[in-house]
């Protein structure tokens, strides 16, 4: 890969510059009345002060939140906001550095202060560089339930450094895979292909990112807001997003990836059932169970489990329509499935 690269979308692009130097013309370019940089108890550590002197940013100011899912809610944007109050107007900039916690929250607390000013994100996490903070979807939790409340609002712009993921553990790297399987699976064949090759080599990671951002601005500047295409992106997620929430809530967190794993699998069980192709993604799956840890749930926790699903903001008119796959490259997202086949397939992983 290129030492730099910038990937134009529709609504904005990505810049892949190791030493920042796109973000610093950006900052020079721009006349924000002040500038505000939002990080997490991690970035504040490991990060701020790389960031500082790659950008050369000397006048700004520096909001920090607490690190973990468990803090990506309303009351932290309420924190923001306050601290933003006395510094920040609707000509100031917000930079998000972290991961989806940061960006996800910064973003949200950008979009409604003073009814939207800029923001930008900087992603530190293989994750946030591959998925959180691309598409232009930001918001909290809300009553342990996953993403109840947000916006939708574009960055100016995002700057990546793949520098940051050398402070990155290899736990948060395997959860970005998730997100990145998830993809190729979207994607078809020859991705999938690629994608199998260096999950076992962990080589070229530049390209890995490059072609994941490649990927979801394709779909996200078609559907900004979840009418058709972009929902195949929630393959995983009806199953992945209620046993994040579940684990969340009984206060045994499981990084985001890992909950998406574990929702494949079983959204992939559920796509052999509605397109009646019996073990179909039989290689998928045992690929998905062998190289990702198991989230860890007991039968007597599935009716919690499936409270979540129920009121999974995915669904519409009470009916849960998961993103299935009809084959490698082929989504399909509008098939209701029954809370008695999802239970079934939950039971089924719990059993494997």
């Amino acid at each position: 890969m290129k030492e730099s690269e910038v990937i134009k979308g529709k609504f904005y692009s990505v810049h892949i510059d190791a030493k920042l130097k796109s973000l610093r013309s950006f900052l020079k370019e721009k006349k924000y009345s002040s500038v505000i940089v939002l990080t997490d108890s991690n970035t504040q550590e490991f990060c701020l002060e790389e960031f500082l002197a790659l950008t050369r940013l000397k006048i700004f100011f520096h909001i920090n939140i607490e690190a973990g899912e468990e803090n990506k809610t309303l009351e932290t944007a309420i924190a923001v906001w306050n601290k933003m109050l006395p510094v920040a107007d609707r000509k100031s900039l917000l930079i998000n550095l972290g991961g989806g916690v940061v960006s996800d929250t910064g973003a949200f607390a950008a979009s409604v202060f003073k009814r939207g000013i800029d923001f930008i994100n900087v992603p530190t996490t293989l994750l946030s560089m591959t998925d959180a903070a691309i598409g232009g979807k930001n918001g909290v939790d809300f009553g342990f339930k996953k993403n109840q409340l947000g916006t939708f609002a574009h960055p100016k712009a995002i700057f990546i450094s793949v520098s940051w993921l050398k402070s990155v553990s290899d736990l948060e790297m395997k959860s970005a895979y998730g997100e990145i399987a998830k993809q190729a699976l979207l994607d078809g064949k020859k991705r999938w292909k690629n994608f199998l090759e260096h999950f076992s080599s962990k080589e070229n990671t530049e390209d890995v990112i490059a072609s994941a951002i490649k990927f979801k601005l394709k779909i996200v500047d078609k559907d900004l807001k979840d009418h058709g295409i972009r929902k195949q992106l929630n393959l995983g997620h009806t199953v992945g997003h209620a046993l994040e929430s579940f684990c969340l809530e009984k206060g045994r967190p499981v990084p985001h990836g890992m909950a998406v794993a574990a929702g494949m699998i079983c959204e992939l069980r559920l796509s052999e059932q509605v397109f009646k192709k019996k073990n179909f993604f039989h290689a998928e799956i045992e690929f998905l169970k062998i190289n990702f840890p198991r989230v860890e749930f007991s039968e007597s926790e599935l009716p919690e489990i499936l409270s979540f699903i129920s009121s999974d903001k995915k669904n519409e008119n009470r009916k849960v329509k998961p993103a299935l796959l009809e084959k490698i490259g082929k989504a399909n997202w509008e098939n209701e499935v029954s809370l008695k086949k999802i239970e079934a397939s939950l039971n089924e992983y719990i059993k494997s």
